[in-house]
């Protein structure tokens, strides 16, 4: 599906992100999403569930950004979100670094100034 070799990444706190473009002939949509939330940090499933809902709706809130600039182009991207941090941050800090993330990937393309 890919090589490891065209994978790039960068953290924008609490976050990290690992993206690669990718080729898929049946998707409509620019960007494949996925996240993990690390157990060794976050014993408690309940909390690993909770910092997960805090990312997917951050990202909810946003992707418009992201396939309003990408729309043009042709291709596809596959995200991989790393929670990073050590602790339970509250919504408003996942929020941020989701918008940091974004406007980080676009200006790596050159979408974005």
């Amino acid at each position: 599906m890919f090589d490891r070799k065209t994978a790039q990444s960068f953290g924008a706190y609490p976050l990290r992100l690992i993206w690669v473009p990718i080729e898929l002939p049946m998707n409509d949509y620019p960007v494949l999403f996925s996240m993990s939330v690390p157990k060794r940090k976050f014993r408690k499933a309940a909390d690993r569930n909770q910092l997960r809902r805090r990312i997917r709706e951050a990202y909810r809130l946003h992707k418009h950004i992201l396939y309003e600039a990408l729309a043009e182009s042709e291709k596809q991207y596959g995200f991989m979100l790393l929670y990073t941090a050590k602790e339970a941050l509250p919504y408003e800090d996942i929020e941020k670094g989701i918008q940091k993330m974004i406007r980080r990937f676009l200006k790596d393309l050159g979408m974005m100034n």
